[in-house]
């Protein structure tokens, strides 16, 4: 296994892409996975977002590495949604040693509309850090863990 053998990663934007790759990768190197998407549909976006079935995938991906996955259905822009993914995952698998803040969306043009604008704003940037400020407080109390925060 490797450096991360026992730890627990949650991880934003999990159903797929970046955020599955990550998963993965962490799962092979012997963590577990709280996993979390949005899996609903955004009216700004120009193309479709993770769906539930996404994240099932990803998380029946991570327990066939032999490892243990906890994947919630949360919106990064909303705290109360964040706070309680974040319980049940603890709650099921342990305290978090890793956040990936990886939940994000993408602007296609300069023509795009406010409400496009906004969405991108608050999911890739205020919801990275409604995710740090819903983890990273645990971590620095107990001594240990680190945080990723990725954009494309």
């Amino acid at each position: 296994m490797g450096r991360v053998e026992g730890k627990v990663a949650f991880i934003t934007g999990a159903a797929r892409g970046q955020g599955r790759s990550h998963a993965l990768l962490l799962a092979e190197q012997g963590a577990d996975i709280i996993a979390l998407d949005m899996c609903k549909p955004l009216a700004s976006a120009r193309y479709e977002l993770a769906s539930s079935n996404d994240l099932a995938d990803t998380r029946k991906s991570v327990e066939a590495l032999g490892r243990r996955c906890v994947s919630v259905e949360a919106d990064v822009r909303d705290e109360d949604q964040l706070a309680h993914a974040i319980r049940e995952g603890i709650s099921e698998i342990g305290p978090i040693d890793i956040v990936i803040a990886n939940a994000g969306v993408a602007l296609f043009a300069v023509d795009e509309s406010h409400e496009a604008w906004q969405d991108t704003i608050d999911i890739n940037l205020t919801g990275v850090f409604n995710t740090l400020e819903a983890v990273v407080p645990a971590m620095v109390e107990r001594g240990q863990g680190g945080a990723i925060v990725l954009t494309s």
